[in-house]
């Protein structure tokens, strides 16, 4: 069965939904960030990574249709822009990409998973496009070893997977118990699976 098309009412949310996530990409991006280097060093810096790659799989995980993902990325990176990321325009093009690397993890599964597996790869994903354009873009890395690269490179898998993976899933998990997502796939799946238990 192929999947269905976003609705209006889906595009309303996952508009809305990306200006909340792109104001927190903004704190990520003008402060979190740099203290970050402060207290985690250049080495562990990509421990919280993960979070810039939620803007994909918040609200596919709750519309579960067709380039949800990829919309919701790039428009969390367009809310970030506007709201005046010490990162410019590039944003945009890092919203686009990454976006577009979880979405190929959902379409993969014909948009029919959603379990802790597909979420964690969805969530890493995105580290294919951020790893290369951090290092060619913006000279991330370039300090450390070869074989530091190599760990330092990892850890961007690792944040994706977890934060925008695993604590994505939970946490959106049990918003839907109380029936707030009710009018998506996400409430009604919670819904099911709550009456067979």
């Amino acid at each position: 069965m192929k999947a269905s098309k976003p609705t209006t009412l889906d595009i309303v949310f996952t508009a809305v939904v990306s200006a909340v996530i792109g104001a927190i990409f903004l704190v990520w991006s003008n402060i979190v960030w740099d203290l970050a280097k402060l207290i985690l060093g250049l080495m562990f810096l990509p421990l919280i990574y993960g979070v810039w790659f939620i803007g994909a799989t918040v609200p596919a995980y709750v519309i579960r249709k067709p380039l949800i993902a990829l919309l919701g990325e790039f428009l969390a990176a367009v809310a970030e822009l506007a709201f005046g990321t010490q990162f410019y325009s590039t944003v945009l093009l890092y919203g686009f990409m990454q976006g577009l690397m979880s979405e190929i993890v959902f379409a993969a599964t014909r948009y029919k998973r959603w379990g802790w597996v597909t979420m964690a790869l969805a969530g890493a994903a995105p580290a294919l496009w951020a790893i290369p354009a951090d290092f060619l873009l913006y000279g991330v890395g370039t300090p450390l070893a070869p074989h530091e690269r190599l760990v330092f490179w990892s850890m961007y898998f690792i944040s994706g997977a977890v934060f925008a993976g695993i604590l994505v899933k939970a946490v959106l998990d049990n918003v839907a118990k109380a029936g707030v997502l009710d009018a998506f796939p996400l409430g009604r799946a919670v819904r099911m699976s709550a009456k067979s238990s």
